[in-house]
């Protein structure tokens, strides 16, 4: 009973700070995604960055990943770095996360979504620039078809 108890204890206390935290006030665009302005110029060898904002409990997550992964491999040997930041254990892999946040050179687009979950964001990982929004709503061929879209255009627009 104890246990149960601490267990309930920790998770409203994760939903608490996620929930007061600053990113709570953000103002999302018509997806639901916070876009990341453009930061200071980077280089990179990967043209295209797909960021997976997920977490086990996240029902949009559950719908999300399997049509991700569907799509995935037509990409194998394309430019394209897949990247998931997992939510699940926040409290615990926070730091594990922002460190990867900054070693794919996402700060930016972490910071403005950190603690959101149930979908992908294309971005051009040179400048922070979110391309393209992918939610639980897009079809395995959608996701496809907007993933080689953006590394067709390469040009970010």
């Amino acid at each position: 009973m104890r246990s149960k108890f601490i267990n309930l204890l920790v998770a409203t206390l994760g939903a608490a700070v996620l929930l007061f935290s600053p990113m709570a006030f953000a103002t999302p665009n018509a997806s639901g995604a916070v876009t990341a302005p453009v930061a200071a110029e980077k280089t990179t060898d990967v043209p295209l960055t797909a960021v997976f904002f997920y977490s086990n409990w996240c029902g949009a997550c559950q719908v999300l990943e399997p049509k991700l992964e569907a799509a995935k491999p037509a990409f194998a040997d394309r430019p394209v770095d897949f990247v998931k930041f997992d939510f699940s254990f926040a409290l615990v892999k926070g730091k594990a996360l922002l460190a990867l946040a900054k070693e794919k050179n996402l700060s930016n687009v972490y910071a403005k979504n950190k603690g959101k979950t149930g979908f992908l964001l294309l971005v051009d990982p040179a400048t922070e620039t979110v391309l393209d929004v992918i939610t639980m709503r897009d079809s395995v061929a959608v996701i496809a078809a907007t993933i080689d879209k953006r590394l067709q255009r390469g040009d970010g627009d």
